[in-house]
């Protein structure tokens, strides 16, 4: 079932700097959850052999959306795609994207709903309906999904990266290809591995210029080993918490602010609630669509090419716009009086140097920057 398109035509409109891309934010989207909807409905087997003629695919063939033709073909089916970010968050618009690309290449046969704000549970509890068979996607991140191959974490490392333009190389290396695959083993089909959500920094109340000044705060981080130890390297005391408790959490002094991109800075309303972003740049975050195998494997293949292709090709084509999106966001919070404070990140990355050391990390670095072709 589709949602509301016109909606993100507006918003994506209304954040465009240039006449030629997408480069600024919308206003709203608060830190209070979504109302709770439907969850997601179970998956559907789809015949396997009733799909109309695929597009080439070797050497980079057009997708169903850039082929001439008729509707791709197959079982009526259907897709939630949901995530845990406010509904104006870049991350959120991509799956808007997603969702008109998907219905317009198959005649809307593969119907798609977007859920945002953690309306449907957070990460780890919607990964987990996945694995079980309900026909749900979300973006989950490579620390999270190192707990089911390690070395996949290596993509969410600190500073693994200098920005945006490198992901795509580190991504599209034999190396990643084989953990992704690797991934179904676990009942968990990524998509892609190159969503950009942007670079991550540190939000709250003080100005922050080495690590020191982040000693005794507990800033919150995403529930993962590597980005617990990676914050708490950096000087703070890194802080699980779910995303759509940030605002609340600061309000109520639970924590004392979050390391978090500027795109949901702006969207989630923190300026707020906390007076700088200190723009350490630490982590570049990657976002990761996946489903589970079960709900994919159901799939005709031209219905699996097409969701691979998608969320790969929005991947790509989204990394320029959210770059973009950062940079106005964080002229529309200093219009709100807040302070994007500009940081030396040379002390952070050298504070989070052991940290390679302890995950088992520095020789797999060098590896994969050696195989994209950026060492």
């Amino acid at each position: 079932m589709k949602r509301n398109i016109l909606k993100q035509a507006c918003v994506v409109t209304a954040l465009a700097v240039s006449a030629a891309s997408l480069a600024g934010c919308s206003g709203g989207g608060g830190n209070a959850p979504a109302q709770t909807t439907a969850a997601a409905t179970t998956a559907a087997p789809a015949e396997q052999n009733t799909a109309a003629e695929k597009t080439d695919s070797a050497g980079g063939g057009e997708t169903k959306a850039e082929a001439a033709g008729a509707a791709l073909e197959g079982e009526a089916t259907s897709l939630s795609l949901a995530n845990t970010q406010p509904d104006t968050d870049v991350e959120s618009l991509q799956l808007y994207a997603c969702e008109k690309t998907i219905e317009e290449a198959t005649g809307g046969n593969f119907s798609v709903e977007v859920f945002t704000n953690s309306a449907l549970g957070d990460t780890d509890d919607i990964l987990e309906q996945a694995i079980q068979g309900t026909a749900v996607l979300t973006v989950t991140d490579p620390g999270r999904l190192a707990d089911y191959i390690p070395d996949f974490g290596i993509l969410q490392m600190p500073y693994i990266m200098e920005d945006y333009t490198k992901i795509d190389a580190i991504t599209g290396t034999d190396m990643v290809k084989e953990w992704e695959k690797g991934f179904e083993e676990y009942g968990v089909k990524v998509l892609a591995s190159n969503w950009y959500g942007g670079a991550r920094h540190f939000v709250c109340n003080k100005e922050v210029n080495v690590p020191e000044d982040l000693n005794g705060l507990k800033i919150r981080t995403m529930g993962s080993d590597l980005c617990i130890q990676s914050v708490t390297a950096m000087g703070a005391v890194g802080t699980a918490m779910s995303q759509s408790e940030i605002y609340s959490g600061i309000e109520q002094k639970a924590i004392d602010g979050c390391e978090n991109q500027s795109t949901s800075t702006y969207a989630s309303r923190l300026y707020e609630v906390c007076s700088y972003v200190n723009k350490t740049g630490h982590f570049m975050l990657l976002g990761t669509p996946a489903t589970g195998t079960i709900y994919f494997n159901s799939l005709s293949e031209d219905y699996q090419k097409l969701l691979v292709d998608t969320f790969r090709e929005n991947g790509t084509e989204y990394q320029k716009i959210c770059a973009e999106m950062e940079i106005e966001c964080e002229k529309q919070m200093e219009a709100e009086g807040m302070t994007i404070h500009e940081v030396d990140n040379t002390p952070f990355k050298e504070a989070v140097e052991p940290v390679y050391d302890s995950l088992g990390y520095r020789d797999l670095r060098d590896q994969i920057l050696t195989e994209a072709g950026l060492k």
